[in-house]
């Protein structure tokens, strides 16, 4: 599978989604990642000596004492979703930047002899930098 990306500078995916759709293409492998969606799922939680036992633990006083809330677990991070989407790391940032800058990243797998068809939708939705991968 190979891979067509694009931005939108306003979000707005309808004419994309209707191009498709007129070419008879799936909007299954259509992927649409927003400026709000988070670029870090952290999960919280005390993490510590009380973590240890229920009785205190080994805390010292004056060194760990006390509970805090601290990163334990993080979930997939923004370059890993691009990641997913087959993006080199060379052009991450590029990526990163343009969702801080407020643009969707709007990408679609396709087969090789479908990739010329979807390239042109996307430039013809009106996409920015769109791209093959």
């Amino acid at each position: 599978m190979l891979v067509i990306t694009g931005l939108s500078p306003d979000g707005d995916t309808t004419a994309l989604r209707s191009a498709l759709t007129e070419a008879g293409l799936s909007l299954d492998p259509l992927q649409i990642i927003e400026p709000s969606d988070s670029d870090e799922s952290v999960a919280h939680g005390i993490a510590g000596a009380d973590i240890l036992t229920s009785d205190g633990g080994t805390g010292v006083p004056g060194i760990n004492s006390g509970n805090r809330m601290q990163v334990f677990f993080r979930n997939e991070s923004m370059p890993d979703r691009l990641g997913d989407l087959k993006i080199p790391d060379s052009e991450m940032d590029n990526y990163v930047e343009a969702l801080q800058r407020g643009r969707t990243i709007v990408a679609y797998f396709t087969k090789p002899e479908a990739l010329d068809q979807v390239e042109a939708i996307f430039r013809g939705a009106q996409l920015l930098n769109v791209r093959r991968y």
